[in-house]
């Protein structure tokens, strides 16, 4: 009979456990796993641009997603005077750059699935992650 997962998971050859002090740490290793999965994938069964779209859509949203969480630990450990403008601009600084470099993404043509699947890396790892902690942890706060 199935009792549920067990308290330890592989990453690479290390047992480890996940918990609230490695969840980050676990999600972009999963991230990056996952890109390098997609990728060698999209490469051998679909082409060399779809995987190059994936990519370069992964590494765009794990680039946002640490960028986005130095911005906000600093704001929260009280390292900036001014939180609010600091953010602000932060913020609107992150998204420009993003937005140029999509669209100069889709100037070099390449290919949206791949993009999208490359930008949804960080869904997928974060949402297992969810669920296996749920499954762990059977709802209950650790």
């Amino acid at each position: 009979m199935f009792t549920g997962f067990p308290a330890k998971r592989f990453i690479g050859m290390k047992l480890i456990t996940i918990n609230e002090g490695n969840v980050q740490a676990v999600i972009i290793k999963g991230s990056l796993l996952l890109l390098a999965v997609l990728s060698v994938a999209g490469f051998f069964f679909v082409s060399a641009r779809f995987a190059c779209s994936v990519l370069a859509g992964g590494a765009l949203t794990l680039l946002n997603h640490c960028w986005l969480r130095s911005i906000l630990e600093r704001v929260l450990s009280g390292q900036t005077e001014n939180a609010a403008r600091y953010t602000l601009l932060r913020y609107l600084l992150r998204l420009t750059l993003i937005a140029v470099a999509v669209v100069a993404l889709f100037r070099l043509h390449v290919d949206i699935g791949g993009l999208f699947a490359g930008l949804s890396i960080l869904v997928i790892a974060t949402i297992t992650v969810s669920i296996y902690s749920l499954v762990h942890h059977k709802g209950e706060s650790s």
